[in-house]
């Protein structure tokens, strides 16, 4: 007998789900940098889940780290702060060739 726990419809609606929140994720950071956890409250999506979506946008080049500070909730000191505004990302330092 088939696991029907795993079907396919399922992880076509869990892939989906996974979509709309990275979307979300991405659109909050385009508001205004924040640390995960701040990203967390905006949005309401659990901070465990924004470290995977964080992880996946930075791979794709569509945030990046800007600066590190106290987190504004936790009052921790030394974490990330990311931003997808293109305006906020550093920049190279990396000469061009051409």
């Amino acid at each position: 007998m088939e696991n029907q726990n795993d079907s396919p419809c399922k992880r076509q609606n869990k892939d989906k789900h996974f979509k709309a929140q990275s979307r979300l994720v991405l659109q909050a950071l385009k508001v205004k940098p924040m640390t995960m956890k701040e990203v967390d409250v905006y949005t309401g999506i659990m901070r465990e889940n924004i470290c995977r979506h964080i992880s996946e946008l930075m791979t794709l080049g569509l945030i990046a780290i800007i600066r590190k500070r106290r987190c504004s909730i936790t009052g921790h000191p030394n974490v990330n702060e990311y931003s997808g505004d293109s305006n906020f990302f550093p920049k190279s330092n990396q000469l061009e060739l051409f």
